[in-house]
């Protein structure tokens, strides 16, 4: 494995911000800005040396940090959306492009809740528009909506299945039909944590505001290197193309949702 990623993992502990500043190279402002972000943030890529180095170093200070590698992302597969789904009494069925998906409740899940903050707004794609997508299209016409991915396994591979707000429609039961498709959003992530044993869901991207990617012959993108690896900089998309070609030119969310799973599953591991 030639590089490896040091990412953050809030919420942190008791943080000695000098002495993180110090390390990362930031002024303690800059620093409790990038620290006080609410989701996972890639800190740097970096030979495994190095990489563990940094992370032993920052976790002494109360830094909440994992290293894994690019692979780690590239191998998860992309969203498949659901046109309808329901939550019935023994488990959650989704209409998904290739036919229905049905998982019982015992099924282990890790579901990653992804959604613009309220003054964010952007259009919406049309339901028939988003159903003929598929991988990166798919995540770039989905970049700036809101939806839960839902990952499981058959066997040894992961899957995913998503429910976004502005494409799924639940059919039953009646009180998901009659709220806005915001609140049945919200309605469907609280089942998922209710109804599943031992669901996993992640929050951490509620309300995060999408960023804009780095662009070539943009001049008046900010390429100040104390952001160094943020999302939307020429630094993690250089480390991220290394890792992976595909992993390039991900959208936040589709990044975002990637790295979620990989540090809910490392933590789940451990348990």
């Amino acid at each position: 494995q030639d590089q490896l990623f040091v990412v953050t993992d809030p919420p942190h502990r008791d943080v000695d911000h000098q002495t993180v500043a110090g390390i990362l190279g930031l002024d303690v402002q800059a620093l409790r800005l990038k620290i006080g972000f609410p989701a996972p943030e890639v800190l740097a890529a970096t030979d495994p040396g190095p990489a563990h180095e940094l992370a032993d170093q920052l976790l002494d200070t109360g830094l909440n940090v994992r290293v894994f590698g690019g692979d780690r992302l590239a191998d998860l597969p992309w969203s498949r959306v659901a046109s309808e789904y329901a939550f019935g009494e023994a488990g959650l069925t989704m209409e998904l492009g290739e036919g229905t998906v049905a998982l019982s409740y015992d099924t282990p899940v890790t579901a990653v809740y992804w959604k613009p903050p309220p003054d964010f707004s952007a259009p919406v794609p049309p339901p028939a528009a988003v159903s003929v997508l598929s991988g990166a299209d798919l995540a770039e016409a989905l970049q700036f909506q809101a939806g839960v991915d839902l990952f499981y396994r058959e066997g040894a591979d992961v899957r995913r299945a998503s429910i976004v707000r502005s494409v799924s429609d639940c059919v039953h039961p009646e009180e998901h039909r009659s709220v806005s498709p915001t609140e049945r959003l919200e309605l469907a992530v609280a089942e998922i944590a209710r109804r599943f044993d031992g669901a996993v869901v992640d929050t951490r991207l509620e309300n995060v505001r999408p960023r804009r990617r780095f662009a070539m012959g943009d001049e008046s993108f900010d390429v100040d290197l104390r952001k160094m690896f943020s999302y939307g900089t020429l630094l993690l998309r250089q480390a991220l193309m290394a890792a992976a070609p595909e992993l390039g030119d991900l959208p936040q969310y589709e990044l975002g949702s990637r790295v979620a799973y990989v540090l809910n599953r490392a933590r789940q591991n451990e348990a």
